[in-house]
């Protein structure tokens, strides 16, 4: 309901708990109810370390299985369908609920850059601490009507990092 209403609201959100306490499960109830709510006709993206894909994949099959998903990574798609959703990204959008990438995909898939979101989710979000590197410079192009930070370690060393966060959201 928190996530619900945050979103609703166009604000962002950052659920920095342990591991095992269920970030996962909290995200997938608001992606299907946001799948029930047609209103914005936008879809969500969750952005992810390529490592944590097949994990989300299983969740997905046990906690949210009417949840269709599109991942758009190699380890997932092919290289032809993964060219064919650059050249076409409509026709993803239109049969997906939520995609997957990762966050070096964000800088081979530029089209994923360009789309307005309904929503922006990041796993691990630590990724982007370092406010000055690449890819947190990408992360932050993404255009969301809201944005959702999931991470463990919200401040690893400095209070930058937890400030890079909060600028994202």
């Amino acid at each position: 309901n928190w996530l619900w209403f945050l979103t609703n609201l166009g604000l962002g959100a950052c659920l920095a708990d342990d591991m095992g306490l269920g970030k996962t499960v909290q995200v997938l109830s608001l992606l299907l109810a946001l799948k029930e709510d047609k209103s914005s006709g936008k879809k969500a993206l969750l952005v992810l370390p390529a490592s944590l894909l097949a994990n989300w994949k299983m969740e997905m099959k046990r906690f949210a299985p009417a949840l269709e998903a599109v991942f758009i990574h190699p380890s997932e798609t092919d290289k032809a369908a993964l060219a064919a959703m650059a050249g076409n990204p409509g026709e993803v959008l239109a049969k997906a609920d939520v995609l997957l990438t990762t966050y070096g995909m964000l800088r081979r898939q530029k089209w994923l850059l360009d789309v307005e979101w309904r929503l922006v989710i990041l796993g691990e979000a630590q990724a982007i601490k370092n406010p000055a590197a690449r890819q947190t410079r990408t992360v932050k192009q993404l255009k969301a009507d809201a944005r959702i930070a999931l991470t463990g370690t919200p401040v690893e060393n400095r209070l930058s990092d937890l400030w890079s966060l909060f600028d994202f959201l």
